[in-house]
Formats: C-alpha cells, sequence, structure tokens
C-alpha cells in the first residue's frame, strides 16, 4: 500500500466514525422527545377519553330524549281515545295502556335528568383537563420544538454524510475497499491503525516484529496485525506528536504523583520524629519520678530503724504469748491428773475400812478362824492397797 492508500483509507475511517456518531445522536431524539413530551401524554389521552364518554351520554341522552317525545305523543293519542270509548272495557284497556305510557315516560325523563347531570359533569372535567393539558402544551411545545429541529439537522447531516462516503468510497481500489469494510463490518471502529512509536500496534497494542515493521513502512502491500486484524499503516508526524504529547503527559503526570508521595513521605517522617520525642519524653518524665520515689525514703533511715525493732517487738510478744499458753495449758493438765490420782487414792481407803469391818465381825462370829482371818486379812490389806496404788 502507498502512503497515499494509508491515506485514503484514514480518511474514509474517520468519516465512518463521524457517520457512526451521528446516527447514535440520531437514535436518541426519539427517546428524548418521548421524555419531553411525557407531561402532555397522559393529559391527552384524559382528554380524549372524555371527549368520547362525552359523545357516547350525549347520543344516550338523545336516544331518551326521542323515547319521552315519542311517549309524550302517544300519551296524547291515548288521552285523546279515552274521550271517544264507548264501554267500559275499551275505557279500562285504554286507561291501564295510558298509565303503563305515563310511568315509562317518568322514568325516560329521569333518565333523561340524570343523563344531563352527568354530561354537564363531564364537561367540567373536560374542560379542567384542556385547560391543563394546554397549559403543559405551552411549557412543553418549545422544548419538543427545539428536540424536532436538532433532529432534523442531525438527519440532514448524515445524509449529506452518507453521500459523500460513497462518493469517497468510489475512488478507492475495489479489492482493498473490501477488505476495509469486512474489517468494518464486525461492528469495530476502527480498521486502519498507525504504528505506535514504539513499534507496536495502535489498535492491540500488540508488538510487531521488526522485520514486519520495516515492510509496513517501506511495503506497498496491505500488512494487517497479526493479534487484532487492523490494517497497520506507517506513523504519521500527526501520530507522532500526538505519541509525544501523550508521554509527555505521563511524564508530568508520573512526576507530579512522585513529588505527592515525596510530601506524604516527609509529612509521615517528621510525625513519626515527633512521636518519637513525645515518647523519649514521657520515658523521662517516668524515670525522674521513679528517681525520686525511690531517693525520699532513704532521706530519713531512723525510721526504718524504729518500724523494724517495732516488728520485732511484735514477733517476739506473739512467740512468748504462744509459750505461756503451751505452758499453762501443761499445768492445767498435771493438776487435773492430781486430782483424778487423789480421787482413786480416796477410794482405796474407803475399801480398806469396809475390809477391815468385815474382818472383826468374822473374828466375833468365828473365835477358832478369827486368828487365821486377821492374819490373812493383814496379808492382802497390803497387797489391795499397792493395787490400787
Amino acid at each position: 500500500m502507498t502512503p497515499q492508500t494509508h491515506s485514503t483509507l484514514k480518511e474514509l475511517q474517520q468519516m465512518d466514525q463521524e457517520i457512526a456518531s451521528i446516527e447514535s445522536i440520531v437514535g436518541t431524539f426519539d427517546e428524548k422527545l418521548e421524555e419531553v413530551g411525557e407531561p402532555i401524554v397522559h393529559l391527552e389521552k384524559e382528554v380524549k377519553s372524555l371527549k368520547a364518554r362525552l359523545q357516547e351520554v350525549s347520543l344516550e341522552e338523545n336516544r331518551v330524549e326521542l323515547s319521552i317525545e315519542e311517549r309524550r305523543v302517544r300519551s296524547a293519542k291515548l288521552q285523546e281515545r279515552m274521550n271517544s270509548v264507548r264501554n267500559v272495557r275499551e275505557e279500562a284497556a285504554v286507561h291501564a295502556e295510558l298509565e303503563m305510557v305515563k310511568r315509562a315516560l317518568e322514568n325516560d325523563e329521569q333518565e333523561a335528568m340524570s343523563l344531563l347531570d352527568q354530561i354537564r359533569r363531564m364537561e367540567e372535567r373536560r374542560e379542567e383537563h384542556e385547560e391543563a393539558y394546554q397549559e403543559a402544551l405551552a411549557e412543553v411545545e418549545p422544548k419538543r420544538a427545539e428536540l424536532t429541529e436538532e433532529k432534523e439537522t442531525a438527519e440532514a447531516r448524515l445524509e449529506e454524510l452518507l453521500s459523500k462516503r460513497d462518493t469517497f468510497a468510489s475512488g478507492i481500489d475495489a479489492a482493498e475497499r473490501r477488505v476495509y469494510e469486512s474489517i468494518m463490518a464486525g461492528s469495530r471502529e476502527v480498521a486502519v491503525s498507525e504504528l505506535t512509536s514504539d513499534g507496536a500496534c495502535g489498535d492491540c497494542f500488540s508488538v510487531i516484529p521488526l522485520q514486519i515493521q520495516n515492510q509496513i513502512r517501506h511495503s506497498t502491500g496491505m500488512i494487517r496485525c497479526e493479534e487484532c486484524g487492523v490494517i497497520l499503516s506507517p506513523e504519521s508526524d500527526e501520530g507522532i506528536a500526538k505519541a509525544e504529547e501523550e508521554t509527555a503527559r505521563i511524564e508530568e503526570t508520573l512526576r507530579v504523583s512522585e513529588e505527592a508521595r515525596d510530601v506524604e513521605r516527609a509529612e509521615t517522617a517528621a510525625k513519626d520524629e515527633a512521636e518519637a520525642a513525645a515518647e523519649a519524653e514521657l520515658a523521662g518524665d517516668e524515670i525522674d519520678e521513679g528517681a525520686s520515689a525511690e531517693v525520699a525514703p532513704a532521706a530519713d533511715p531512723l525510721e526504718d530503724v524504729v518500724a523494724l525493732e517495732a516488728a520485732v517487738a511484735d514477733d517476739v510478744a506473739e512467740l512468748l504469748a504462744g509459750v505461756a499458753g503451751e505452758m499453762a495449758a501443761a499445768v492445767a493438765k498435771e493438776a487435773e491428773a492430781g486430782v483424778e490420782e487423789a480421787e482413786s487414792t480416796e477410794e482405796a481407803t474407803v475399801d480398806a475400812d469396809t475390809e477391815d469391818e468385815s474382818a472383826a465381825s468374822a473374828e466375833e462370829t468365828n473365835d477358832e478362824e478369827s486368828d487365821d482371818s486377821a492374819a490373812t486379812a493383814e496379808d492382802e490389806e497390803p497387797k489391795e492397797g499397792a493395787g490400787e496404788v
């Protein structure tokens, strides 16, 4: 492909992109017009509905009026006939029919009055709705007229571009145009893309091999991207300028971002230093308070000695009290044992006296055996005393 062909296809692509943009704009006008006219659509429907209903009620009222007129005529004829009856039977029949016609006439008249009242109220509602509709229409109509004018202008511009595009496309090589249109037929917006400054596809940004880049810049054939399928063209002066502008913009953005990060880091470091200084100052205050607390008791050592002596005296008093308690308990226990021993000795003495009396009595009863009994009693008495002890 020659540079002229590349330029032609790019121009055709720009025209297609503009056409697609205008078609998109034209497609939104119907929705905008519907949105603008929405407030009056409901009122318009109500007005039309009231008119139709009013027409129906009016027709019904006309029918009832005709029926009333007919019944009045019939009633008048029956009244005349009553004046010319010839017998009672005929009079009764005419009278019955006349009464029936009168009742029907009364019903029709009541219905007519109801329909007239209904028509009056519907007329009032219709007038109110028509007035509201006219006010809303007066408010909406300028906007709708403006949108309609914009739509017509866009449609005219679209027709002009389509005609210009057909004329322009007819001057392009048929084979190249078919390739171009086959790419655009896939609902794509780009069919021709320039190489970027670093040798990548301008559409999918995949890197193009150096040999193919050289062919794109110097060959006359049509070369397409292997990744996205667009037609590749050399960098144009405009494309290079845009790339340089984009590069400068990115570098400026990076620089500003880096400066902002530096400022943030500096603020963070200053904040950390301030916190560290505050913590160090707080720790120093705590150390000073601890040192003061430790030094204060050492200022009067006599108080410590007095307190220690008081504590030792309390301990000694508790120990002596414990020993005295134990000694008192031992003395009480020994005294109790002495009392029990004395009671046992007294009981032994009483028993010995009883035995002496028995022995004396035995001596008086049996003289022959008294000597032996007395000797025996004297031998046993010490033994029993020893046993008791």
